[in-house]
Parts: C-alpha cells; structure tokens; sequence
C-alpha cells in the first residue's frame, strides 16, 4: 500500500493559507446566514474568531479546515526541527520545538473540536486550548528564530529580520489593545481585533519561513507512517 507523502514546501505554505482562508470564508458564510455583524473584524473587532465557527454551517466549514491544519502544523514544527538540525543546531531547543509543536498541534485539535459545545466544561477547555495555541505558537517561532540565527545566508538577513517583526508585532498589538480598553474601547471588540490580526501574522510568519526553506534548498517528501530519509539542505552559501 502507497503512503501518501507531503512535499515539505507545501507544509508552511498550507500553514499560511488555510487557517486565515478557512476563518475569512467562514466569516462570509456566517454574514451571509446573518450569523454575525457584517464589518471588517481585523479593524472594528465586532465579532470574534470564534464566532465565524460556532454555528450550523459555517462549523463544518471551520472544522473541515482547522483539524487537517493541526496536523499540517504538527508537520511542519517536525521539519523545522529537522531543517535547523541540519544546519548544525542541537541541544534542548531543538527538543523543546518539537514538543511545543506536538501542544500547538493539540490545542487546535481540541479548539476546534469544543467550538460550539456549550455544555458544563466545554467554555474553559476552549479557552484554555485556544490560549495555549497562541502562546505556544509564539515560543515555537522565538525559539525558531533563535536557532536559525547562526544559520542565515545572504539571501535570508531580510527574510529573518521579516520573522523578527512578526514576532515583535503580536505583543505590541496586544499592548496597544489593553491601552485602547483603557482609553474606553470595548474589551471584546479589542480583543477580537488581536485574534483576527493574530491570524495574519502567523500566515505572514509561515510565507517567510516558505521562503526561507527555499532559499536553503531544503526539500523532502514527508511520509505519513514511514521514516523518510531524502532530506536535501544546502546550507550555508
């Protein structure tokens, strides 16, 4: 029996796509259905991420693109252990990056599952799993940056100084909004606004990484169920 395999291109680039895509669409569906305010969230924050999947059909549409995303996401965290393991990079970073993928992973799976479900418990476990999403993704991407450091090229300064601001930019607007709320604005529509930029930093955050890796040269075919050994990685130029 063929097992599928996955080019590891496709893996950030999956990652940049489909989650933003699959919200953005759901939001249009729930507008549509009346489910939700009709606005443009990212800057009046009138409805949150959540909201775009909560209910009938815009959930299925939301579950259709965030769990297949989780494993891509636990996926592409592997690689990039790998990828930076080739580089050179060792010790417990690199085991530390493996494991928040695996969370980052998890948390999504869990998110999505418990999205609409507001039975005794279900609430809490969202929440809980949807801010371990977002602060585990946000290690994964300092600790990515820090490991890939000593690694760049010439074609690369530009690319990592890009990963360093989109790092920078999610706590910077998550100050900005706690000075908002101080300043009168609503505390939802100022959190909605973190969580509907949030999502278009990570997708920046995967592109780069998508250019990176090419720049490198590293390429393989990501087997589901078997070892796979074809890693190429150029390095250093």
């Amino acid at each position: 029996m063929t097992i599928p395999a996955i080019n590891v291109r496709a893996l950030p680039l999956w990652a940049a796509v489909v989650p933003l895509g699959t919200v953005v669409v759901c939001y249009l569906i729930a507008v549509g259905l009346g489910h939700v305010p009709a606005c443009i969230p990212n800057f009046s924050g009138c409805t949150s991420v959540s909201s775009t999947g909560r209910m009938l059909p815009e959930s299925l549409v939301f579950r259709a693109g965030m769990l297949p995303t989780a494993l891509v996401l636990a996926l592409f965290w592997q690689r990039c252990v790998t990828f930076l393991a080739l580089g050179g990079q060792t010790g417990a970073r690199l085991v530390m990056l493996r494991i928040i993928g695996v969370v980052i992973a998890l948390s999504l799976v869990i998110y999505a599952l418990t999205l609409g479900l507001e039975d005794d418990g279900y609430p809490q476990l969202r929440r809980a799993a949807i801010n371990g999403f977002a602060l585990s993704t946000l290690l994964a991407e300092v600790l990515l940056i820090s490991c890939y450091r000593p690694m760049r090229i010439v074609a690369t300064r530009n690319l990592l100084r890009w990963l360093i601001v989109l790092c920078w930019a999610l706590p910077l607007l998550g100050i900005a909004a706690e000075v908002a709320k101080w300043a009168g604005v609503s505390r939802h529509a100022a959190n909605n606004i973190v969580a509907w930029n949030a999502f278009v930093l990570a997708s920046a955050y995967y592109a780069v990484v998508a250019q990176i890796w090419r720049h490198h040269g590293f390429s393989t075919e990501c087997h589901l169920a078997v070892p796979d050994h074809t890693d190429s990685y150029k390095g250093d130029r």
